[in-house]
């Protein structure tokens, strides 16, 4: 066991792909894309949301909007906008660890370090953290402490934390960042809900017992419950600490049972605690969603390859074959799919569908090619269409839904790029095809 989990770490923390897909000569576009992350980085560690020039970063969520809008008129607005979910902080922090263990830069993992801990310094007394974070130099803004009671799951936020703080541990062995991982991990542990899966965000209790929202039920939206599991996982292995993969299977089990019957054999975003789908957000409504398809499987094929069970195998060629069915152009997939006529779905603030994206809700990831190439490539899954799309295939980082074939797009410059999260998001692509990765135990064969 121990020998298997030592393996997943290395695919958990490295988030790797066949080094054969990528020219040797993209060494030098590595280093250009982790040195840009080295030049982009805040003095006291961490990465903040892109800016127009001369004007503040916009916050994204209610109550960093709240907060600007309070304190910017009075001069008080003095605080770094932290990024916090992916592509983040934490995923540059662990795209950098990569960078330094392919190269020996030592600017990569000093870099890598300050982002670490910053990340332990702000960490929230719940044991997580939030989406995007106020920081002043060092240190968390102390305002935020008393105003933000939610912590973040969705978007690769607090898992994905404690592995870029595992990963600079395991390069450094500080033990605050040692001490604030296992924090993290106890929070994951104390969320798991009773059906094995995790929720969006942690609520406070009391609130729960207040009012029930969607936030609080499980869900595959934005990676919450697979890149739990992914994470759990990568603890396991880099703690020494077994016990933490019966909670990633009871996590894998709720998938298994979750998902929708052939020939749409995908998942839903959001589920009630019955495992029914439901509606989340106000343009997120019941329906089959194949980003989080892709984040169903990855979570499955991490469990196989952790504990050698095939029965976490078993959705893969079904629910390969439904994405294969779906797309709507040649590597480009809808967000949304309808349950029975599996027609597109767009949604705008109404609550209402749509005909094309532009009407929907903005902004919004609702078409993209999701890595869903990239994982049927590596899995010898796919038939037909999709096997042909494996030569372009890429890793993707949490919360990069990768651009569409058949979008007209210039070849992405880390050095001119505006948007600090799109460069974090090129260089984790990149470092992953610079790394093998060992084969799946859920390959599957093309006869199938």
């Amino acid at each position: 066991m121990r020998a298997v989990l030592a393996a997943v770490l290395a695919v958990a923390l490295a988030r790797g792909a066949d080094a054969s897909a990528r020219d040797p000569a993209a060494s030098g576009e590595l280093h250009v894309a982790l040195d840009q992350l080295v030049a982009r980085a805040r003095p006291d560690g961490g990465w903040e949301f892109g800016e127009l020039p001369g004007e503040r970063v916009h916050p994204h969520t209610a109550p960093l909007k709240f907060a600007e809008r309070v304190a910017a008129p009075f001069g008080l607005a003095d605080w770094d906008l932290l990024a916090i979910r992916s592509p983040g902080t934490p995923t540059a922090i662990l795209a950098l660890v990569d960078g330094y263990r392919l190269t020996g830069d030592e600017r990569y993992r000093a870099t890598a370090a300050r982002g670490a801990d910053l990340l332990a310094a702000i960490q929230m007394r719940s044991g997580g953290w939030f989406s995007e974070m106020p920081v002043r130099g060092p240190a968390l803004a102390r305002w935020f402490t008393w105003t933000v009671l939610r912590t973040a799951l969705d978007d690769d936020v607090t898992p994905g934390a404690i592995r870029a703080l595992l990963a600079v541990w395991q390069l450094n062995g500080a033990p605050h960042l040692h001490a604030a991982a296992e924090r993290g991990i106890a929070f994951l542990l104390d969320r798991q809900l009773a059906d094995g899966a995790w929720p969006l965000v942690a609520r406070p209790r009391w609130k729960q017992w207040v009012y029930r929202d969607f936030e609080d039920r499980p869900t595959l939206n934005d990676g919450a419950t697979s890149q739990t599991i992914v994470t759990l996982l990568a603890a396991a292995a880099a703690l020494d600490r077994p016990e933490l993969v019966a909670a990633a299977r009871r996590g894998g089990d709720w998938i298994a049972r979750a998902r929708h019957a052939p020939p749409q054999a995908g998942w839903a975003q959001q589920y009630d605690e019955g495992g029914v789908p439901v509606a989340a957000r106000r343009y997120e409504r019941v329906a089959l969603a194949s980003w989080e398809t892709r984040h169903a499987l990855t979570a499955l094929v991490a469990l196989a390859d952790a504990t050698g069970d095939p029965a976490y195998c078993a959705p893969i060629a079904p629910a390969v074959r439904w994405l294969e069915q779906s797309q709507i152009t040649p590597g480009c997939w809808a967000r949304f799919y309808e349950i029975g006529t599996n027609r597109p779905l767009y949604f705008n603030e109404r609550r209402e569908a749509v005909g094309t994206p532009s009407e929907a809700h903005q902004p919004y990831d609702w078409s993209g090619e999701f890595g869903i190439p990239y994982l049927v490539s590596r899995l010898g899954a796919g038939d037909g269409e999709a096997r042909e799309m494996a030569h372009a295939a890429r890793p993707r980082v949490p919360g990069d839904p990768g651009v569409c074939r058949s979008a007209a797009a210039a070849a992405f410059d880390p050095v001119t790029a505006a948007d600090p999260r799109q460069v974090i998001a090129y260089a984790g692509t990149l470092v992953a095809e610079a790394t093998a990765e060992p084969p799946s135990v859920c390959r599957v064969s093309r006869g199938r």
